[in-house]
């Protein structure tokens, strides 16, 4: 009898707790507020876990929820997957673009899509519980943008807006209609929950506040966009597609009249804005203690301002525009950009910590739980990224990108220009053959990392075998970034600045590297090769082609192996801690190039 007391007792326990689990509502920003920070570890999520083919661009931004993450794609394809491995649950099609976060609870999942339909589906298998279609949408030609309206969860109602511009309250169980209100725009902002009020923005430059009961409006904030006729820029300057933050009695929201607002959620009066100067902000801001963080358009970068007065405390500038939400993880910020990088940045500093790469615009915001942070991309995949140390050591040391003009060792069509273009943005300092052995001989406790933009090594730096100025550089603990095939391996005309043939065992003389007998005993022909554990961490591409490799005992850290074993991308260290790292690159197209200053600053074991 008391074994089945026991037993009747865990069978409640667990039923409570699940129950509880469950009950926890999941939505976009991970609560009706948004103040999205995330107290995760400390740890860095640069590197691949999986990414899942969906089969269309990925921008709606993923919703974990007990095991799940679920996703929409601009095909219409709303998604069920095991957060861990990628497997398919279920998939429900609308046939409508899904760019609206989905939102959780009571075993239900809730999304919209482009057709005004807001969806409720059983969360256990994907079946249709009820679904409501909002009102006709109205004209917006200034439209420019992509995403929709996300459900919000809060007292058994759904809040969302519409394209008709009514904002929404909805019974969570039945889909009856609430009440709905009547903004002056169509509704693309996501509401976030005051007390008993929800906060959102419209299109034609007001931001509401609304009694989460009865729909009456309590206030209405007018942006500066309000004075502005888009007519007389030719581009949007009033609407707000962003979604308010709530923290504390701040709501903060931006808006494409290119200011940063904070309002008093109770009286709707100003507190601070900051001025982007035009460029639009779209994406939501992240919150963690006095810090406000935000990503622009036409202004690319990311910004941090302080929580009580609006001042800037950094700023960091990106390649492309950040439409995607900024995410804060314990200290870290990360940002996605259009051209397919998602930056992890210090929070108190703004500095760069590293960087993943995917093949399309990321206009999904990042998400984090249990270990993994997922983002969608334009490229149609989500990606599952999973986290390491802090691996840098010399992130405040000096780097500097070698290149020389018209030199045809390696890359073709001037593809190294795009190299030395990514690093000179990214701090790295231009140097030519005119200044590379003045660099590799100056007195320093702490020698410059030089990566190799340009395949090629004047003859100045590698006369005399380990005597050499380079061989010296190494020995005293520089470090060099090969990103194409070591140019040692080739006699190079001068005048025509192409290699004409082998150079036999100079790699060995100079490098300690054996290459083999200089000819198809080295050059083995073309082999797919793929990276290692740490090449993988280094953002290498998933495989490359390589017809130069090395026997693995010629060297102290594989980057990446072909089938047989041998290595084409790896890392020799030499006395005082100096390095040689061979990346790999495609000569005509190099991409990846986060990977070339992960080298330059990562401590290797």
């Amino acid at each position: 009898m008391r074994y089945r007391l026991l037993v009747l007792s865990f069978v409640i326990l667990y039923h409570n707790c699940h129950s509880r689990q469950d009950r926890r509502p999941g939505m976009f920003r991970g609560n009706a507020a948004h103040d999205s920070y995330v107290a995760g570890d400390n740890l860095v999520y640069d590197t691949k876990a999986w990414e899942f083919d969906a089969g269309a661009p990925v921008r709606s931004s993923a919703l974990t929820h007990n095991n799940s993450v679920y996703f929409g794609t601009a095909k219409g394809d709303f998604y069920a997957l095991d957060k861990k491995t990628k497997q398919i649950r279920w998939k429900y099609s609308t046939g409508k673009a899904i760019h609206s976060s989905a939102a959780c609870q009571d075993g239900k999942v809730y999304f919209s899509d482009n057709g005004q339909t807001i969806y409720c589906l059983k969360e256990s298998n994907g079946q249709l519980v009820w679904k409501l279609n909002m009102g006709k949408k109205q004209e917006y030609p200034w439209r420019y943008d992509y995403y929709y309206s996300s459900p919000v969860l809060r007292q058994g109602k759904l809040f969302i807006g519409g394209d008709d511009g009514f904002f929404y309250a909805i019974d969570q169980v039945t889909g009856k209609l609430i009440w709905k209100f009547k903004a002056r725009g169509i509704i693309r902002s996501t509401g976030a929950v005051y007390k008993n009020t929800i906060l959102f923005g419209d299109t034609e430059a007001s931001l509401y506040a609304v009694d989460m009961n009865s729909g009456k409006e309590l206030w209405q904030f007018r942006i500066n966009g309000d004075t502005m006729r888009n007519e007389n820029f030719g581009f949007d300057r009033r609407a707000i597609n962003a979604s308010p933050v709530v923290v504390g009695n701040k709501a903060i929201v931006g808006a494409r009249d290119g200011y940063l607002y904070c309002v008093n959620a109770d009286t709707g009066k100003d507190v601070w804005q900051m001025n982007h100067f035009v460029s639009w902000i779209i994406s939501t801001v992240a919150v963690k203690d006095s810090f406000v963080v935000t990503g622009t358009s036409d202004g690319r970068f990311v910004q941090a301002v302080n929580l009580e007065t609006g001042r800037e405390i950094w700023k960091f500038r990106t390649p492309l525009a950040v439409w995607s939400s900024p995410l804060i993880v314990n200290d870290k910020v990360y940002a996605g950009t259009f051209d397919g990088h998602l930056f992890c940045i210090e929070l108190k500093t703004g500095k760069r910590i590293s960087a993943f790469k995917a093949n399309g615009k990321l206009m999904s915001s990042p998400v984090w739980d249990d270990g993994l942070l997922y983002v969608g991309s334009d490229d149609g995949h989500l990606y599952a990224l999973r986290g390491h140390a802090d691996k840098r050591e010399n992130k405040e040391g000096a780097k500097y990108v070698y290149y020389q003009t018209g030199m045809n060792v390696y890359f073709r069509n001037n593809s190294d220009l795009t190299i030395r273009n990514y690093l000179r943005s990214n701090g790295f300092k231009v140097i030519g053959s005119d200044s590379l052995a003045f660099f590799m001989t100056k007195e320093s406790a702490d020698p410059p990392a030089i990566a190799f933009a340009t395949c090629y090594f004047p003859s100045a730096i590698i006369e005399n075998g380990k005597n050499s100025i380079v061989r010296k550089y190494l020995d005293k603990g520089g470090r060099i970034i090969m990103t194409g095939t070591n140019p040692i391996l080739y006699e190079i005309d001068e005048t025509m600045k192409t290699p004409v043939a082998f150079r036999y065992n100079a790699a060995d003389t100079i490098f300690d590297l054996d290459y083999g007998k200089g000819d198809t005993r080295t050059f083995m022909g073309d082999f797919p090769s793929f990276p290692t554990a740490m090449g993988q961490q280094l953002g290498l591409p998933e495989f490359w082609t390589s017809s130069v490799f090395i026997n693995g005992k010629n060297i102290d850290m594989a980057l990446g192996k072909n089938e047989n074993g041998d290595v084409s991308a790896f890392i020799k260290k030499y006395s005082n801690g100096g390095k040689f790292i061979q990346l790999w690159m495609d000569p005509d197209r190099p991409d990846r190039l986060d990977a070339i200053i992960k080298a330059a600053e990562w401590k290797f074991e």
